[in-house]
């Protein structure tokens, strides 16, 4: 008909059954966004009990290092002329003379470890080897801290006619999670400039090198110990107390066994420095050594940078864990910072470890630096609860 059009486009006509198949596309589609969202939401925490059951049923899978030859660690008597008696309870025999000992340490941003532990060596080390990165174990950007504050440490060693070897790492590469490589590369430079230092002379043989990272104090007593006697293994592992975060808070265990004293031998046993390493490198242990203390930074930045930077970072499970009132309270009560099992390999050890740290109240036993002036470092004494979130002081 004349007047009539036609639409240009038709609407589309739609039956009962293809109405039917969009509505359960549609079901389809928001079934699976729901399955999606509630992965995210529930997948954490899956993995998070995988890992939490690996650790409680430890003991069923794994095994601990094979046992240590503990020798037992005895005091020195009153009198200075039972040095022999003293060497000779440890299955010793006194040293003609004191040897040479030289303190190898991989430092981050362990400042206050550091002068503690060196005002706890000065007295018997010669050479201090201090190497340093400008990255994080992960690879991150990090200030050379002990580069800014040298004349800190140099007036220890002045003090003491010590010397301080220095140098940094700069080829650090970003790496995964977890990985030791950066480590690795660190603690290869220190036995770099020991090499250096005994083709100088610096290391004749004999000499000691202590190996512990730079919360690993051996104490003066056992220095004593070392430098009075001969006839121990040319690699001796050190036992010492393990504490977190602060000396008043001591774990519960049998302490930790990887700090060690390697006596440098001389042209007729093979010559050099045995490579720096933090491995077991023999089956005897000397007790009750010294101090084993575990994220024990000035400040819960501090705590964090740790955390995330070095390699233990692949325990970092949520960001929730470096929140400022999540990881004062694991402080406060000496939890795990990353809130885990500890390990162990024993349901015993597993009830003895597991929940919060009874606090210590005596410092008898502590460092001498501690020991002479507690108020100095109080967050490490009893105070550590109300360490700052950030902005730690200069401690000149």
């Amino acid at each position: 008909m004349a007047g009539d059009t036609l639409p240009l486009h038709s609407p589309p006509h739609y039956s009962f059954s293809s109405r039917l198949a969009r509505s359960h596309t549609a079901k389809r589609l928001v079934g699976l966004v729901a399955i999606i969202l509630l992965a995210i939401i529930i997948l954490p925490p899956l993995h998070l009990v995988r890992r939490d059951l690996g650790y409680i049923f430890r003991p069923l899978w794994d095994s601990p290092e094979p046992r240590f030859h503990i020798i037992p660690h005895y005091p020195r008597p009153a009198a200075d002329s039972a040095t022999d008696h003293w060497c000779g309870l440890h299955g010793w025999t006194a040293s003609a003379s004191r040897p040479t000992v030289i303190d190898a340490i991989q430092i981050s941003t362990e400042l206050d470890l550091l002068e503690i532990r060196m005002r706890e060596y000065a007295p018997y080390v010669s050479l201090f080897v201090i190497v340093e990165s400008d990255k994080t174990h992960s690879g991150a950007p990090k200030p050379l801290h002990f580069a800014q504050q040298r004349e800190r440490f140099e007036d220890i060693a002045r003090v003491h006619n010590a010397r301080i070897a220095y140098r940094t790492v700069t080829d650090f590469e970003v790496v995964a999670t977890g990985s030791a490589s950066n480590e690795v590369k660190q603690r290869v430079a220190i036995g770099h400039v020991l090499e250096e230092e005994r083709m100088a002379g610096h290391i004749p043989p004999g000499s000691l090198v202590i190996m512990s990272d730079a919360d690993e104090i051996i104490s003066r007593d056992t220095l004593d110990l070392l430098t009075s006697c001969r006839g121990y293994p040319d690699t001796m592992h050190l036992s010492v107390r393990n504490y977190r975060y602060s000396f008043d808070l001591p774990l519960r265990d049998e302490g930790y066994w990887r700090p060690k004293v390697v006596t440098v031998s001389g042209p007729a046993d093979g010559g050099g420095v045995v490579g720096y390493n933090h491995a077991r490198g023999s089956d005897v242990l000397l007790a009750d050594s010294g101090w084993h203390c575990s994220f024990c930074f000035p400040t819960l930045d501090d705590i964090r940078a740790k955390m995330t930077g070095y390699i233990h970072n692949d325990r970092m499970s949520h960001p929730s864990l470096l929140r400022e009132h999540d990881l004062r309270r694991r402080v406060c009560r000496g939890q795990d910072p990353f809130g885990m099992w500890p390990e162990v390999f024993s349901f015993k050890d597993l009830a003895a470890q597991s929940g919060r740290i009874r606090p210590e109240h005596s410092f008898v036993n502590v460092p001498t630096a501690l020991r002479d002036d507690p108020q100095r470092w109080p967050y490490l004494l009893g105070g550590g609860c109300n360490r700052p979130n950030s902005a730690k002081p200069h401690l000149a």
